[in-house]
């Protein structure tokens, strides 16, 4: 009996050494992650970002030329308002055309920074005008950059 005993308490101790030294071998054998390994990069975008200002090309639009604070503000325009609009665009208001089919304001637009954008246009303040030029959309607000203007014209 004693074999046994012997066998037995081998077979026992050899499970409990099985059953202790198994996670160790696991762990061993389970690599670590590399420290070196870079951060894997973002995704591309699946399109390219659309552009912050959009261009809508040339078009003509019809409308008047008027101080677009004052229109804004009061909804003033049209002859009863043309000395105010002078007067403002003098004062360095920059002045705007209001599409008369849409009730669209454009900002008057310059190609080159520090060029006068009333040049020009200042003598049709409060009159109706057909303008042609490079329309502009940022931010919610749309401006011209004005290749002609003459006045009169049709709404369309």
């Amino acid at each position: 009996m004693k074999p046994f005993r012997t066998v037995a308490a081998a077979l026992a101790l050899g499970s409990l050494s099985v059953a202790l030294l198994a996670p160790l071998s696991i762990a061993q054998t389970t690599p670590a992650p590399a420290a070196t390994a870079a951060p894997a990069a973002p995704a591309a975008p699946s399109a390219p970002a659309a552009p912050k200002g959009v261009t809508t090309g040339i078009k003509t639009i019809f409308g008047e030329v008027v101080d677009p604070a004052c229109w804004i503000v009061n909804g003033a325009k049209g002859d009863t308002h043309k000395e105010c609009t002078i007067a403002c665009a003098k004062a360095g208001q920059v002045l705007a055309i209001l599409e008369a089919k849409t009730n669209k304001l454009y900002l008057i637009a310059t190609e080159n920074p520090g060029e006068d954008p009333n040049k020009g246009v200042i003598d049709f303040a409060g009159m109706k005008v057909t303008v042609t030029g490079k329309f502009y959309t940022r931010g919610g607000v749309t401006a011209v950059k004005i290749a002609s203007i003459t006045p009169g014209g049709a709404a369309k």
